[in-house]
């Protein structure tokens, strides 16, 4: 595979796990347009497309490819499944679906049949008697005739002179036939609802703003990744921002990074790191000041395999990463929690899901008990993204947001204290425009908006003590990082640049 579509790979998924359809469609769509013997590339077009006519295309050309792709095969199924219930439940007329005009004219032709047996038992019933009759008549009337000319005959010989008139007798009969009546098939037709008309999208043309005042009197670190992606990779220099002294900044290394995390002392990260050599991602951890590099897969490497793992997040304490990654069995990123202090010789890694949803951006709960993530389903007949809890110790799944396709969830994040959930999220009219909420972290209430802009504002991050958001928004052009004083209701920038910038992690001493 061509460096050019591993990396059209890359994006498209990474746009496919945003809920970004449209420009995930388009990656994938030059990826087969490329390569059309791409398994992995019609895969997921698969998931991106907007019909089950396109879907089942994409799938029928993977299996074309590798006829052993199980899940293509399942998904294939539910396609098909689909398209027949669509069409016994597709209104031939106003109110009638097809699987009930079938079971109208069956029963018609049933009932027409059944007239015409009557009928025709009723036709050939009234002939046989219309035919007896006649043949009775007949032999009635020959047996006059020859008692007459008998009389005749005996009378001419007694008298010559003698005249006997013989009379024929005949009997005529009429029969009757009833008609059948004409039965016409009747059906109550149901009124239908009016047709639902989707609200016009709004203008997301972000506005150009002027540069904020830099933020005064925060402690600790805002780990980040920014610059510019001269590689078209979509992964940035690794750094952090020092508020302990003037803000400053400081490098991380020399990799490729993205979505950094802080160890529980501030003096180490975790992020994705790009792999030139496979065109993927693998993940890191190392010292902020550069040293003890440490490729996480070498702790997982004899018991599991992992293709893709993306998006850590240390928990709190530092004992856990929790991640994304597909495993062996699956198309989609599912999500895994990596015990740093598993005991040497035994298998490290949790996967805490397997089933065909697509996973990103975990974060863990202070307690350690639970994992927040966004969750699309690209494959069902209502697709969306959304944002759920997994505990940890079970497995089990807490909706946090049910809108679906309505709004578009990412970046999500528990506050300090664990009660609730900081994410960013996008409405399906307006899918350029991120706004920042905050909601309670086992359901229900209503979200409540912190940030809301006409640019896109992602990526939020809260300082410990709760009291700073850290945001990334292209309100003034490129992304550049806004800090929030929630308290204050003071709304600072951090960054202004022609380059990328945006926040991972805030630790605080």
């Amino acid at each position: 595979m061509s460096a050019s579509i591993s990396e059209l790979l890359r994006k498209g998924i990474a746009a496919a796990r945003e809920g970004d359809k449209a420009t995930a469609r388009d990656l994938f769509q030059q990826v087969v347009d490329l390569d059309e013997e791409n398994e992995k590339g019609w895969f997921w077009l698969a998931s991106v497309v907007e019909t089950d006519d396109e879907r089942r295309t994409c799938l029928e050309n993977v299996l074309h490819i590798n006829p052993d792709n199980e899940r293509a095969l399942q998904i294939l199924a539910q396609v098909n499944a689909r398209a027949r219930q669509t069409v016994d439940q597709e209104e031939v007329i106003p109110g009638v679906t097809r699987s009930q005009l079938t079971l109208i004219i069956g029963g018609g032709v049933a009932l027409v049949v059944l007239i015409l047996i009557v009928a025709l038992v009723a036709i050939i019933s009234n002939n046989n008697r219309i035919a007896a009759e006649s043949a009775n008549a007949t032999n009635a009337a020959a047996a006059q005739t020859n008692i007459a000319v008998a009389a005749t005959q005996q009378a001419e010989q007694n008298s010559a002179n003698a005249t006997a008139t013989a009379v024929a007798v005949g009997a005529t009969q009429t029969a009757e036939y009833t008609a059948v009546p004409t039965v016409e098939p009747t059906s109550v037709l149901p009124t239908l609802p009016p047709t639902w008309t989707p609200r016009p999208a709004e203008d997301s043309s972000a506005q150009t703003v002027a540069t904020l005042p830099p933020p005064v009197g925060l402690t600790g670190r805002l780990a980040v990744w920014s610059g510019r992606d001269v590689l078209s990779v979509d992964f940035l220099d690794v750094g952090y921002y020092d508020f302990e002294v003037a803000s400053s900044y400081t490098r991380i290394g020399d990799n490729l990074g993205r979505d950094v995390s802080m160890f529980v002392n501030g003096q180490r990260v975790v992020y994705s790191r790009f792999d030139p050599q496979f065109s993927s991602s693998v993940i890191e951890t190392i010292n902020t000041n550069g040293t003890q590099l440490e490729a996480m897969q070498e702790r997982w490497r004899a018991f599991d395999t992992v293709f893709d793992p993306d998006q850590p997040t240390f928990s709190r304490d530092g004992r856990y990463i929790v991640f994304v990654g597909r495993p062996q069995d699956r198309q989609t990123a599912q999500v895994w929690l990596l015990d740093m202090n598993a005991p040497a010789g035994t298998d490290p890694l949790l996967q805490l899901t397997s089933d065909d949803f697509i996973y990103a951006y975990p974060s863990i709960s202070p307690d350690n008990r639970w994992v927040v993530v966004a969750r699309t389903d690209n494959f069902s007949a209502t697709t969306g993204t959304d944002i759920v809890l997994i505990d940890i110790a079970s497995g089990g799944k807490i909706p946090v947001t049910n809108d679906l396709g309505t709004y578009t969830e990412r970046n999500p994040r528990f506050t300090p204290d664990g009660t609730q959930i900081v994410y960013a999220a996008f409405p399906s009219n307006n899918p350029n425009r991120n706004d920042i909420y905050i909601k309670n972290a086992q359901g229900g209430g209503t979200p409540q908006t912190l940030i809301s802009d006409a640019a896109d504002d992602i990526f939020p991050v809260l300082s410990e003590d709760g009291r700073y958001l850290a945001f990334a928004s292209d309100r003034g052009g490129a992304y550049d990082i806004y800090i929030y004083d929630i308290l204050g209701e003071t709304l600072w920038q951090l960054t202004s640049s022609p380059e990328e910038d945006y926040p991972g992690d805030w630790w605080q001493p």
